[in-house]
């Protein structure tokens, strides 16, 4: 049949059954790191919390996440990325069903640590395992669809989690939805010991005369790694101090400003995401198909302007599809990112290159959040969004001024 050889050629183009496996352990994954952030007016309203104290709730699991990613990305670089990513997998499962066994504040802070420590390990290594099995013509499709997992997570667990919590309490929906990522560790671990060929052996097989390995001199060290890409990496790290630190509040931002309900404040969170699962493939599709810098930058040109018409218009069906533009912004901004580095890094350091990006890229929003929250009781939650839009803005401006930059166009 014509038409099941062709979706059967554009599956493997997509990177097959072996980036199918990893979308879905990621979606598993960001089930249960989406849902604090997504549930948090439910939280702050059964505990009492002011805004400092709901900031300090998503800082305790960002920062803990943040510092860990990079550990997690040199242990990836060491270790069978495959132990690695089980141990993720396996810890935010665990760390989800402690906080959904908390009973006060301080139980729940330390949950979300552990929760956080445990996520360091995920990300890092399996996107530097996953781009180990293809060559770079196919990563930044493999990586957003790999990301698609990661958007379906933050796209289910709000709506989910928003479902189960009205019914039944937030408690039981973190319970509940550790339950995929504890499911599927065993299978991580299975798969690993079928494939007895190391990463180092596989990607040997797989990237023969692939010209971004064969540059990479043996004597490198890190900081010689870093130098070309360090600029981008900057500025797509400060794209989500900025939009990053928004993101987290916008679900209280719609019950304060809009008077949404708690539910259905989380419910926008998920659609927001759900923009995210079409970014994630199409920022992967360009930058194969547009270059990477050129795909970067597009994003981070069009982050600022999105997230001011955010604060801009009232709540009807345009906001909503401006919440649908931001997600897509935001995850295109890592489906072209991610397979950069990957192309400009060695395979030895893969793993500690992206814990860099990713673990800053937390580590700044994440320490701008109780902040944001401090100002928030202060001068109230919809005067601090503008601020942030507006500085959103002008970092897309910088962008759009250094896109005349020939040498970083190329």
């Amino acid at each position: 049949m014509p038409g099941f050889t062709g979706l059967k050629k554009t599956f493997h183009q997509w990177g097959g059954a072996t980036t199918a496996f990893f979308t879905y352990t990621h979606l598993s994954h960001d089930l249960c790191i989406s849902l604090h952030m997504a549930l948090l007016p439910l939280i702050r309203e059964d505990l009492g919390l002011s805004y400092l104290q709901a900031g300090f709730i998503l800082s305790a699991y960002q920062i803990t996440a943040g510092l860990f990613q990079i550990p997690g990305g040199w242990l990836g670089d060491r270790l069978n990325r495959h132990i690695v990513v089980a141990i993720g997998l396996g810890g935010v499962g665990l760390g989800a069903l402690a906080i959904g066994l908390s009973s006060s504040y301080l139980s729940l802070l330390l949950a979300l640590v552990f929760l956080g420590i445990m996520a360091g390990a995920y990300h890092p290594a399996a996107t530097s395992l996953l781009s180990s099995y293809f060559e770079e013509s196919k990563r930044g499709k493999v990586i957003g669809l790999h990301l698609v997992g990661g958007s379906g997570g933050f796209t289910l667990g709000p709506i989910l989690g928003a479902l189960i919590a009205a019914a039944m309490g937030w408690h039981s929906a973190f319970i509940i939805l550790s339950i995929p990522a504890l499911a599927v560790m065993p299978f991580v671990l299975l798969k690993m010991k079928r494939q007895q060929i190391s990463d180092a052996k596989l990607e040997s097989k797989v990237h023969v005369g692939d010209t971004t390995l064969a540059e990479s001199a043996p004597g490198r060290s890190l900081v010689q790694v870093l130098r070309p890409v360090a600029f981008i990496m900057l500025l797509a790290i400060l794209t989500q101090f900025i939009a990053g630190s928004a993101m987290a509040f916008i679900p209280l931002y719609l019950v304060d400003k809009h008077s949404l309900s708690p539910a259905f404040a989380a419910m926008m969170l998920g659609i927001i995401r759900g923009g995210g699962v079409l970014g994630s493939l199409l920022g992967g599709w360009l930058s194969d198909k547009w270059g990477r810098r050129n795909a970067i930058f597009l994003v981070l040109i069009a982050t600022g302007p999105t997230l001011y018409l955010l604060t801009r218009l009232p709540f009807n069906l345009s906001l909503v599809i401006i919440f649908i533009i931001f997600g897509i912004f935001m995850q295109m901004r890592q489906s072209t990112v991610q397979p950069f580095l990957m192309d400009s890094t060695p395979s030895r350091y893969r793993g500690i290159i992206f814990g860099l990006y990713f673990g800053l890229s937390m580590e700044g929003s994440s320490m701008l959040q109780p902040v944001a929250g401090y100002f928030m009781d202060s001068f109230g939650i919809i005067s601090v969004f503008q601020v942030v839009a507006l500085a959103s803005v002008g970092l897309s401006l910088v962008a759009l001024l250094l896109l005349k930059k020939p040498h970083l166009r190329r």
